[in-house]
């Protein structure tokens, strides 16, 4: 082999280590950021738990849950799409995930029964993950980095007090798609594994 073929040889390999650490950073950087998000939700829990705590000793009146917004109406069915399923690391079903375009679609499996009301969807998912990532691009699309109709918006179906299904548009990039995968799974995984605990 020339001293030409082995430099195009050790290009491509260069080339291909260099992807690879690439889509390892941007895996880690999601990872990162939604472990994050996790550890606010849990500064958050213990803050509210020390508060709740403190007004219970005042009073015997119980802290009231925060209220979820109304019902909505079915929706139609998902649109053809990319379909996968959303599992525990033990392998139990969570969601089937539909992804068309730039929106994606949780349609939460029956057996999970999310409340509404439940403080992993509440305080986590919805203000901690969804809000504060559409709550951001508003900000880019006023500072005129996005235009206006590109921002990310969320959806909630309810179906009674459960949550039926959870719709995203506009998620644009990957490495949020994957962020708001991870969110969604670890909620519908703790929501499961609470009512497991339950006497």
């Amino acid at each position: 082999m020339s001293g030409a073929d082995q430099g195009s040889e050790k290009a491509k390999a260069l080339a291909a280590i260099k992807e690879y650490i690439e889509q390892r950073l941007e895996e880690l950087r999601s990872e990162i950021a939604i472990l994050e998000r996790l550890k606010a939700f849990v500064d958050e829990e213990l803050a509210g738990l020390s508060f709740r705590r403190a007004a219970e000793a005042r009073s015997p009146a119980r802290l009231g849950v925060e209220k979820a917004e109304g019902v909505r109406a079915p929706p139609e069915q998902p649109p053809p799409g990319r379909v996968r399923v959303l599992r525990s690391k033990t392998g139990e079903l969570l969601a089937k995930v539909v992804i068309s375009g730039n929106e994606i679609r949780f349609i939460v499996d029956p057996k999970i029964n999310l409340p509404r009301e439940a403080r992993p969807f509440q305080s986590f998912l919805l203000r901690k993950v969804l809000e504060a990532m559409s709550r951001t691009d508003k900000e880019r699309v006023e500072k005129g980095l996005i235009p206006p109709g590109h921002e990310l918006e969320y959806e909630v179906v309810y179906e009674g007090d459960r949550v039926r299904e959870i719709i995203v548009r506009n998620f644009r990039e990957e490495y949020r798609l994957r962020e708001i995968v991870n969110a969604v799974r670890w909620t519908l995984e703790t929501v499961a594994g609470e009512a497991a605990t339950r006497p």
